[in-house]
């Protein structure tokens, strides 16, 4: 029984083996046709295809540096997504740095423009109503109001 294995396994080995040791040949027919053939050619004038050499490097060193170039990739990818989220946020900002800067320049205009001498600044209440407001308190709005413009319209 175990001749009978070792008999079968070194066929299966010899018959999966055999294609990696045949030889290949190239010529050149009568027609000028290039042909490639595991059989030389009745003539006898061909040349001999020798296979590639074995890769300078094992498969397991190989994987290593293909899955070093796919992380790196990745980080490569992750880092164009995370520069173009910032300049989106940054894009908000100066956005919104706009809209504050047009408000607190809007709100300085009004403060410091009066029609008129007698003209006097009016606050509308948590209520709804307006009440004027004392030279003391429309003064402190607006040093705040050139605050706020500093601080937004740069």
């Amino acid at each position: 029984m175990f001749k009978i294995r070792f008999l079968i396994l070194t066929s299966i080995a010899l018959f999966i083996s055999a294609p990696l040791i045949a030889k290949s040949y190239r010529w050149v027919d009568e027609n000028g046709v290039t042909v490639y053939s595991q059989k030389p050619p009745p003539s006898g004038a061909a040349t001999e295809i020798k296979p590639p050499p074995p890769p300078a490097i094992s498969p397991e060193e190989a994987q290593r540096k293909l899955d070093a170039q796919r992380q790196m990739l990745e980080d490569l990818k992750e880092d164009r997504e995370l520069k173009k989220k910032e300049a989106t946020e940054q894009k908000e900002v100066s956005k919104r740095q706009k809209s504050n800067c047009e408000a607190a320049q809007k709100n300085l205009a009004t403060l410091t423009s009066r029609p008129h001498a007698r003209a006097r600044a009016r606050q509308k209440g948590p209520d709804g109503e307006y009440r004027y407001i004392t030279k003391e308190a429309r003064q402190e709005k607006i040093t705040a109001a050139k605050k706020q413009v500093q601080e937004n319209c740069k």
